[in-house]
């Protein structure tokens, strides 16, 4: 009975929602199938990859009922996923397992009072499954002397107990929990499958397609409401170039100013213009409308670039890109777009069309 629940026709099994991460998730059923189980694993990757989805079928298969071993209440059989409909897997996807437990930040920070409780619960045996597990969501998070109280208990760990840290910054962790755990990475998606999971749900091809350039491979990012908005964004990010190019160096001091009020939408500003940027560079070599980020906009992408040499498009390019970087090195967000919009104007010396002409 246990196998045949396990290879029912059309079975929806936990590591089946894990999208894209086939290496990770190999990773952790050969330790499932060969009962080599690590007491902790670190998982490493961007925010919105699976990483999170990835833990909770990894506790499903370690508690899944259906993989128990008949007339042995310890072991497992050698299938590689949990069942996803026994009374434990359905527990633990809607977080009501007294075996699993998933930690998040209090706030901002992971706080050494919620490892203290969970040092406490680790310490017992397991309630009603054949192993607890702890997922600590973003680990990076931790305070430091949350993170030492983890350590001590990732040194001497309780038997049939499975630690698992969530990180899309592993070099903001202790470099020794780092070398207690097993790393599993976690990569971005391909644009092509966020494109196609999208046309899947019903989207446009070319909103998909925009999405997914600006996902950062992250599916959890595609399909937020502020991602949805981006070709409305970009629209008005563009016009704004153009007013302020026809305007002059105040105008564009202004719209840096406008511009770098909110960081993160920043970022996704500055990604937008990477990519009309780049379907310039394509437009200009190719001419292949097919290829482009701005499908949606191709006639616009189309013009502009027949009024400018590649020179000045890799130019403005790079400079789109040198903005980015210095992004991520915290500098000033309105020095940064100020610099940037004066200097495609004084480099491109052309007055931008409107997109939706």
């Amino acid at each position: 009975m246990e196998s045949a629940g396990l290879s029912s026709v059309g079975a929806t099994m936990p590591f089946d929602d894990v999208i894209g991460q086939a290496r990770a998730v190999g990773f952790l059923q050969r330790a499932l199938t060969t009962e080599r189980v690590a007491h902790a694993y670190l998982f490493t990757g961007p925010a919105g990859v699976g990483k999170r989805v990835a833990a909770l079928a990894f506790a499903q298969a370690l508690n899944c009922e259906v993989r128990q071993r008949s007339g042995d209440s310890r072991r497992l059989t050698a299938a590689a996923d949990g069942c996803g409909e026994c009374r434990a897997c359905r527990n633990i996807a809607n977080g009501q397992h007294p075996d699993v437990q998933m930690i998040e930040p209090d706030g901002t920070t992971v706080k050494i009072e919620q490892i203290r409780t969970l040092e406490a619960d680790a310490a017992l045996v397991p309630y009603e499954g054949l192993w607890k597990v702890f997922i600590l969501d973003k680990a990076e998070r931790m305070m430091e002397p949350a993170a030492n109280a983890l350590l001590k208990t990732l040194e001497e760990p309780a038997k049939d107990t499975v630690f698992v840290l969530l990180t899309s910054a592993v070099a903001a962790l202790l470099p020794t929990i780092v070398s207690r755990c097993q790393v599993v990475t976690f990569s971005p998606l391909p644009h092509g499958q966020i494109e196609a999971l999208l046309r899947a749900q019903g989207m446009e091809a070319a909103q998909a397609r925009l999405i997914a350039s600006l996902s950062r491979g992250s599916i959890e990012r595609a399909l937020s409401p502020e991602v949805a908005s981006l070709p409305a964004m970009r629209d008005l990010l563009l016009e704004g170039l153009r007013q302020g190019f026809q305007d002059g160096p105040a105008a564009l001091i202004e719209l840096a100013e406008k511009l770098a009020k909110d960081r993160e939408t920043l970022q996704q500003q500055l990604e937008l213009l990477s990519a009309w940027f780049r379907d310039l560079m394509v437009a200009k070599a190719s001419g292949r409308r097919e290829w482009l980020v701005n499908d949606d906009r191709g006639d616009a992408v189309a013009r502009q670039a027949d009024g400018l040499p590649m020179d000045a498009i890799l130019d403005g390019l790079h400079m789109v890109h040198a903005a980015m970087d210095n992004m991520t090195r915290n500098a000033n967000p309105r020095l940064v777009m100020e610099d940037l919009l004066l200097r495609l104007r004084d480099k491109l010396s052309f007055d931008l069309l409107p997109v939706s002409a």
